[in-house]
């Protein structure tokens, strides 16, 4: 070898020399530099607050920061090379569930990596603790996965909060449902943010988590939405709660009903308001029942009113039997007075006639007395003193109408006699147009001023009857029938018979009786005429008697034209024991 070639070679290995020098130093700088980095990176790792650690594909750990000793209680070169799952997550049978899904992740299975997005870690007591994991994969620089890096958050104590959380609203909820009110709260923008189950029906939901985000727009009271939000936002303004006041709601079967409703503003510690609260319950019941109290006080009221009418009624009859009595007794003691009056004026009459006979002979006998002139002129002036020709006609007149007058008054006797005997007993025949006139003369100077009788007999025979109580039918009909008019009016009785039946008809040309009414009006207390005129019992009275008589009262009417009663009596006694 030459000296040039030896020179050459000596300079070629002096090059490889310095360039494996300048090779070292530069990969000494990048140890440097990566450990620097290392180091930087570990102590960006170690004051993040959650634990970070690296695995291998093998599970091991490779990389763990401060955090994550300071929860397993071991420093980190306790743990390089350990394994992560099987010492520090052990599950029942020294294995683990989830090593097999973190090999399936390593393998390239990312859709396992949601899978391990959450699982417990034993901290330092060996209590478990709940970690929210974040992986991402670590590859070369081929690409090849050779682990993973995972940081995880210690959530137990947000999931314990979120537990008990959940736990007292299902509470809550549970608490709302069992209420019979419906509860509802809303945002400011008045959605529902909640509701019991309830409310939720109402609204035509199936459950209370159908109603959350939606409005008042999209329930089954829609209609009165802009009616309800108007009021939810001027509770919302106001900040005043607004309480137990009523409202109508339509419900989703279609029914309205009647609420009594609360509102209240919902404020949070900033004094903010941020939405309402509202509950309300169906009073609709108890409005009806209310309204039903309302009228069975009102009933109370007027049957008190009509019992209190008819105890004044019981008395002035007890009163009015005591006067029947008295008048009885009264009118057989002035009987017997009207009988020898008739009587004597019936001979007075007969002997004024014969003086006046007497009289008259005399009268035709004057002319013989005419040469007597002093006789004659004592005659004329006892004449003219008596007025002789008046006297002769008007004493027979006088007592004749003094005869009609005994008559009259023995029949008005007669009447009170009849009617004194109103609790008879004793069946007996009877002629019902007699009756009806013997009623008729007892209510005639109540009638006489405000109608006109029309009569239409037809000679009805006799019945076996008690007819003191059927003149207590014929007087009721007859005082309805005048108070029915108003004014001037006709009263017309009419009466008729078949081969069975034996008829009597007061009409009158009254007011009439309402439909409604007219199926009533024998009801015990029923009355259409104002308060303080009648009890409701005189109708009812005269339909027990004629039933008593076995036979059938039974009223037509036309408002505004009139009213019919026609009295219906078989004119053969049925007999019934409990009608005899």
């Amino acid at each position: 070898m030459s000296a040039e070639d030896l020179a050459r070679l000596q300079q070629e290995v002096e090059r490889e020399r310095n360039a494996r020098k300048e090779a070292e130093r530069q990969f000494e700088e990048r140890i440097s530099e990566l450990t620097l980095a290392n180091q930087q990176l570990q102590r960006h790792v170690d004051s993040v607050p959650c634990i970070v650690v690296a695995l291998d594909t093998a599970g091991c750990i490779s990389m763990i920061n401060r955090a994550g000793c300071a929860l397993l209680g071991q420093p980190e070169s306790a743990l390089l090379g350990k394994a992560w799952f099987e010492r520090f997550l052990p599950q029942p049978g020294g294995s683990s569930v989830i090593l097999p899904l973190f090999r399936q992740l390593v393998a390239g299975d990312s859709q396992v990596k949601e899978r391990l997005s959450e699982y417990p870690v034993l901290d330092s007591t060996s209590q478990p603790r709940l970690m929210a994991w974040h992986t991402g994969m670590l590859t070369d620089a081929t690409g090849r996965i050779v682990g993973t890096l995972s940081s995880g958050e210690d959530i137990t104590e947000q999931r314990l909060a979120e537990a008990a959380i959940a736990e007292s609203r299902n509470l809550l909820l549970k608490i709302i449902d069992t209420v019979p009110a419906r509860v509802f709260w809303k945002d400011p923008e008045l959605r529902f943010l909640g509701c019991n189950t309830a409310f939720a029906q109402d609204g035509g939901m199936q459950h209370r988590d159908d109603v959350i985000g939606k409005d008042d727009y999209q329930m089954a009271w829609a209609a009165q939405a802009d009616f309800y939000r108007a009021d939810d936002r001027a509770v919302m303004a106001s900040g005043v709660a607004r309480l137990s006041f009523e409202e109508q709601q339509t419900t989703a079967s279609g029914e309205t009903v009647w609420l009594r409703t609360s509102k209240i503003p919902l404020i949070n510690d900033h004094n903010e308001t941020f939405g309402v609260l509202g509950v309300y319950e169906d009073i609709t019941e108890y409005r009806r029942i209310e309204a039903d109290n309302r009228v069975h006080v009102a009933e109370l009221t007027a049957l008190n009113s009509m019992l209190i009418d008819a105890q004044n009624e019981m008395l002035r009859s007890v009163k009015m039997a005591s006067v029947g009595q008295l008048a009885a007794g009264v009118a057989h003691e002035i009987d017997n007075p009207f009988t020898f009056i008739n009587s004597h004026l019936v001979a007075l009459k007969g002997h004024v006639r014969d003086l006046l006979n007497v009289l008259e002979a005399y009268r035709n006998a004057e002319p013989a007395l005419a040469a007597h002139s002093d006789l004659m002129a004592a005659i004329e002036q006892v004449k003219s003193a008596a007025n002789l020709e008046f006297l002769q006609q008007d004493i027979l007149n006088l007592i004749t109408e003094s005869l009609d007058g005994v008559h009259r008054a023995k029949t008005i006797v007669e009447n009170f006699k009849d009617f004194s005997r109103v609790h008879t007993t004793e069946w007996r025949p009877a002629n019902l147009e007699k009756c009806l006139e013997s009623t008729l003369n007892i209510v005639w100077n109540e009638i006489k001023y405000k109608a006109t009788i029309k009569k239409t007999y037809a000679g009805i025979p006799d019945i076996e009857c008690l007819a003191p109580q059927l003149n207590q039918v014929f007087l009721n009909l007859l005082v309805n029938a005048v108070q029915a008019i108003d004014e001037r009016g006709v009263i017309t009785l009419r009466t008729g018979f078949d081969e069975q039946t034996v008829w009597v008809e007061v009409g009158d040309t009254g007011k009439g009786i309402e439909p409604e009414n007219l199926d009533r009006i024998f009801e015990p207390f029923f009355t259409t005429k104002p308060a303080g005129k009648g009890t409701g019992l005189g109708l009812s009275l005269a339909h027990s008697i004629v039933q008593r008589h076995s036979g059938q009262l039974q009223a037509r009417s036309k408002v505004g034209k009139g009213t019919v009663f026609r009295v219906t009596l078989p004119r053969r006694r049925l007999i019934d024991p409990e009608n005899s």
